[in-house]
C-alpha cells in the first residue's frame, strides 16, 4: 500500500474495488486549491510531486477524481459550478502528475463528482474538498 507518513494528515490510501486510491485531503491548514479556483497551490503541488515520483513507474492505469464541498458556486452559475470546479481539479491534477512523469496513457479517467460523494457528512467540512488517485488493479 502507498505509504503518505510524512504528510499523513492530509494524504490517505485505501484499497477499493478499483485498486489504490490516494485521497488528498483538504483541511483547516492546509489548502490544494484556492476558494472556487483549479489553480494548484504550491504545498499541494509539493504533495502531488512525491505521490507523482512514488507512481510514475508503476504499470497501473491512473483515475482522477475532484471532489467539492457543498457550498454553492459563487459567480456565473449557467458557466461553472461545483461539477465544473471539481472536474478542472481532477484535470490540474492530472496535468501535474504527467508533468511528474506519469506517462499520459496511463491515465484511464479524468472525472469531477462535485460533493456527491463526501468524505464528511457535514456538508461544508472542508476535507469534502479533496483529490483521489486510483492506481487500478493490474490484470492477472
Amino acid at each position: 500500500i502507498y505509504q503518505c507518513d510524512w504528510s499523513s494528515d492530509v494524504c490517505s490510501s485505501d484499497l477499493d474495488r478499483e485498486g489504490l486510491r490516494i485521497e488528498v485531503i483538504d483541511k483547516a491548514d492546509f489548502s490544494m486549491f484556492g476558494s472556487g479556483g483549479s489553480r494548484m497551490l504550491p504545498r499541494a503541488q509539493a504533495l502531488i510531486d512525491e505521490i507523482a515520483k512514488s507512481v510514475s513507474d508503476m504499470p497501473n492505469k491512473v483515475k482522477v477524481r475532484g471532489h467539492t464541498d457543498s457550498v454553492p458556486f459563487t459567480g456565473n452559475q449557467e458557466a461553472r459550478n461545483n461539477w465544473t470546479l471539481s472536474v478542472e481539479r481532477a484535470e490540474a491534477t492530472r496535468q501535474m502528475l504527467e508533468r511528474r512523469g506519469v506517462k499520459p496513457d496511463r491515465f484511464s479517467a479524468i472525472e469531477g463528482v462535485a460533493d456527491t460523494e463526501p468524505f464528511s457528512p457535514e456538508k461544508n467540512d472542508p476535507r469534502n474538498r479533496r483529490i483521489s488517485i486510483t492506481l487500478h488493479y493490474t490484470g492477472g
